[in-house]
């Protein structure tokens, strides 16, 4: 017997919460925003290339250069930097050396000078006159700094960073600075940072109560679907991290893609002279074996500079799923009360090599190529009851095994070229090609309580996706006088996937496909993009950021048989405005606007199917519309406290939303633009130290938000508050231990017509410094009563819905790390930069 799942009829393209997976999906070729047409594009990109064309490299200057350090050969960053005249000592120019000890000094009039350099802890250094005429430039020797003299045998000055940091536009994780991060992942860093929920059930990330969240890695979007995401951070090392980067309101040279803000995790990557790098190994134990290692390297020598990274993750975590529904029918109330005892075994990859050379003085040209493998085995038992006015009719009992296998490889070739300390242009070109493989197989069975027999009925599941992405990005900078700078850029992506899904039904031994359920769809997407900023300051005390992008979008998505589901072209502007004015020393306020989109992930518009019982059923929707938000946000700080307040109002939202057939008794979840949602959030963050061996960060924060739904053609609103706390402890002990506390809670929200029951954790962590020879160890324990659990309902009597789920993950983990690094310690500044793909990894 196939088996069959009512979804409902397309009646309309505005009557999107009545999808369902079959060739009957009317075209879509419209959308209500600002419409650029092609020639108009070209145009403007036209003027933006003549913009770079004009701005041609300024006149050399003179100029002089050099490094500072001290009688170890180390880097001095910070050093005062003094240019002086060489007839009365009057200052002529002056800096501060860089992260790597070295400085610049330009527009140096013709004339004797003497340098003077200086810092805290070092004798002044003073250099004899010497003369600088004509235009060009001259390097110095280096300036080595000695120590003053001391009476101490031995000073040790330890400088460490707070777990928490908040910068003017983001807020820094630093995620090495707590043992309670050590052996764990970045899902689990994530959820104890302030502000950002992870929901395992819906595969989500919220940040600030919005969802929409964009996952950077070193600057590079992740393409990955949503739960693909949520897989690939559990699978990536916290040990491997540097830092997560926050960033609420990301500026135009951002794509306008996302409607939360930016998460970009920064991976370590060592930037000594020589070889160096690190390592870590893992294991622990939760309800299952768990156990890791990663490393991370890096050689630099004249002007090459070789880096890479690997991580291996394997984690066994046992799962409970639940999914509940109550109808009413003729009078009688049915009730299918399911659960899936679910023994997935995990296994996570993660691979990044490259390679920058210098070409000449002022070009550098590298390479990077990424790695990705998550290989996810499953077997499951779903028992299902089946209740009639509260009395048991039946069981149904499935027996599942699915396989979900995600791989990629990217690659990333980059140029740039510094025309002076002001001028920059940089050119990315990037490539992904990314392929799914998600076979699935249900067999199952009814029981009666008759003590009868149903037979026994087959399905299995294939789906294949692959898909391919090519970027080419330029980005010009350009800094004038008075501390103002301009970015401008252009920047066109192409993504293509084929998305093809097959749903059979064994007859009569042999395998029938259902043509409901089956399809096959590609999908093409070109978007084209310019930008342009400029930043400057009014005064002494305040800067101003303002910023435009302009983004055309061209979206193919059909079958053979039923070609142009969706067929549509829009343009829209993204502006943004950002004003940062420093009170005082204590005190400082920011104040931001943006607006951006939210486009559908790939797979959100790929028709696939995920049964979690014979008439449980969960998919994508074709027909999904991205949505727009408007933002405002301001911050306060004053000391070691920072206030934030933010209001945004998003359109055409996109929710999963249940779709309950009566007469069928079935249950199809998917995707649909389902309304606008508003949210207004407010955060305090502030660290103390109540001793010298105590240290605290805190955060707390409230919001609401307001949802504008439609069930069943019927319009809803929605409030809901919400409130929560992210803490963390440490405390040094003697012998160099140091022990952290974190915890988390917040309380129970809504989104859409689901709400969501509380949610939290408490974890700790001892580590002991073991010396510079051996590393250090690490042994932490996670969520320690059991808490981190994701339960949902979705109730509304009056349109006959009442359904539940629960995503049961919580699991107690004893995890013991070492760690270690090894090379070079003569450090050298290590080339950060952003690749050409970084706003397209998140839609995969």
């Amino acid at each position: 017997m196939a088996l069959q799942v009512a979804c409902g009829d397309d009646k309309s393209d505005d009557n999107r919460d009545s999808y369902k997976p079959t060739h009957q999906t009317k075209k879509v070729n419209h959308l209500n925003t600002t419409v650029m047409l092609p020639k108009q594009f070209a145009a403007a990109l036209l003027l933006l290339g003549l913009y770079f064309f004009c701005l041609s490299p300024t006149l050399a200057q003179s100029q002089l250069s050099g490094e500072v350090t001290d009688i170890r050969d180390h880097p001095l960053p910070g050093a005062s930097v003094l240019l002086l005249n060489a007839a009365d000592s009057s200052l002529a120019k002056g800096n501060v050396s860089n992260n790597d000890g070295t400085f610049r000094l330009e527009e140096i009039n013709n004339g004797n000078y003497l340098l003077r350099v200086t810092m805290v802890g070092f004798a002044d250094y003073q250099s004899a006159v010497f003369p600088l005429e004509n235009a060009g430039s001259k390097s110095l020797p280096p300036v080595v700094l000695v120590e003053e003299a001391s009476e101490l045998k031995e000073v040790q000055v330890v400088a460490k960073k707070p777990f928490f940091e908040q910068k003017i536009d983001r807020m820094n994780i630093n995620v090495a600075a707590s043992s309670v991060n050590a052996g764990g992942n970045a899902l689990a860093v994530l959820q104890r940072s302030p502000g950002v929920l992870v929901n395992k059930q819906s595969n989500s990330i919220s940040m600030s109560g919005k969802s929409g969240v964009i996952i950077m890695i070193n600057g590079k979007i992740s393409q990955l679907p949503p739960d693909a995401i949520i897989s690939l951070l559990e699978g990536m090392l916290a040990d491997n991290i540097e830092r997560i980067e926050l960033i609420h309101t990301p500026p135009a040279s951002f794509d306008a893609q996302g409607s939360a803000g930016v998460i970009n995790i920064v991976l370590k990557q060592t930037a000594d002279a020589g070889l160096n790098g690190g390592y870590s190994i893992n294991g622990g134990y939760g309800k299952r074996e768990k156990y890791g290692t990663s490393f991370n390297l890096n050689y630099r020598k004249n002007k090459l500079n070789l880096f890479g990274n690997y991580s291996l993750q394997f984690d066994h975590n046992p799962q409970v799923f639940t999914n509940y529904r109550g109808i009413r029918r003729d009078g009688d109330f049915i009730e299918t009360d399911g659960r899936s005892i679910r023994a997935p075994d995990l296994y996570n990859q993660n691979a990044r090599f490259g390679a920058d050379f210098q070409l000449t003085p002022k070009t550098v040209v590298g390479v990077v190529g990424n790695y990705f493998d998550r290989y996810w085995d499953m077997a499951a038992e779903n028992e299902i009851l089946h209740r009639t006015n509260g009395v048991q009719d039946s069981t149904t009992r499935m027996f599942t095994n699915e396989i979900n296998h995600w791989h990629s490889l990217a690659a990333n070739f980059n140029v740039q070229h510094q025309f002076s300390d002001k001028q920059t242009l940089s050119f990315d070109a990037d490539y992904i090609d990314y392929y799914i493989d998600n076979p699935s197989d249900y067999r199952f069975f009814t029981e009666y309580t008759d003590g009868g027999t149903g037979d026994e009925q087959q399905l299995r599941v294939s789906k294949e996706t692959p898909i391919n992405i090519a970027v080419a990005k330029a980005d010009y900078s350009q800094t004038f006088k008075k501390e103002t700078q301009l970015e401008a850029g252009v920047k066109f992506a192409q993504s293509l996937f084929d998305n093809d899904v097959r749903v059979e039904n064994l007859e009569n031994d042999g395998w029938l496909a259902d043509s409901m359920l089956t399809s096959r769809f590609k999908l093409t997407e070109d978007i084209a993009a310019a930008y342009s900023t400029i930043s400057f300051k009014l005064n002494e005390k305040t800067d101003m950021k303002v910023g435009l992008r302009y983004e055309y979008t061209n979206t193919n998505l059909g079958s053979k048989e039923q070609p142009d589901v969706v067929d549509r072209q829009y343009g829209s502007w993204f502006p943004s405005v950002y004003l940062m004015r420093k009170i005082n020393e204590n005190q400082s306020i920011n104040l931001s606007y943006s607006r951006r989109i939210f486009r559908p992930g790939f797979t959100q518009l790929a028709p696939w199917l995920i049964f979690y019982d014979p008439s449980t059923v969960s998919g994508g929707n074709p027909s999904l519309q991205p949505a727009f938000v408007h933002a405002v946000r301001a911050d306060y700080r004053y000391k070691v406290f920072n206030l934030t307040v933010e209001y945004n109002k998003e359109t055409e939202s996109m929710r999963d939303i249940p779709h309950v057939d009566v007469e069928n008794n079935s249950h199809f979840t998917y995707p649909v633009n389902n309304g606008s949602t508003q949210t207004a959030y407010a955060m305090l963050n502030f660290a103390v130290q109540p001793t010298k061996w105590w240290e605290t960060q805190n955060n707390i924060f409230v919001a609401w938000q307001s949802f504008e739904v439609k069930l069943e053609e019927t319009d809803y609103h929605y409030d809901s508050y919400l409130t929560g706390f992210n803490t963390n402890h440490s405390f040094k002990l003697p012998r160099k231990f140091t022990v952290d506390v974190s915890g988390q809670y917040v309380t129970a929200n809504r989104w859409g017509a689901t709400k969501y029951r509380p949610n939290g954790s408490l974890n700790a962590g001892i580590s002991k410094d073991l010396g510079e020879k051996w590393g250090k160890l690490s042994f932490n324990v996670n969520d320690i009563f059991l808490t981190n659990n994701y339960r949902g309902t979705t109730r509304q009597d009056d349109l006959n819905l009442y359904v539940k789920s629960g995503y049961l993950q919580a699991e107690r983990v004893f995890m013991l790390t070492w760690s270690n690094k090894f090379g070079n310690k003569k450090l050298r500044e290590a080339r950060q930069r952003d690749g050409g793909a970084s706003e397209e990894r998140r839609r995969l």
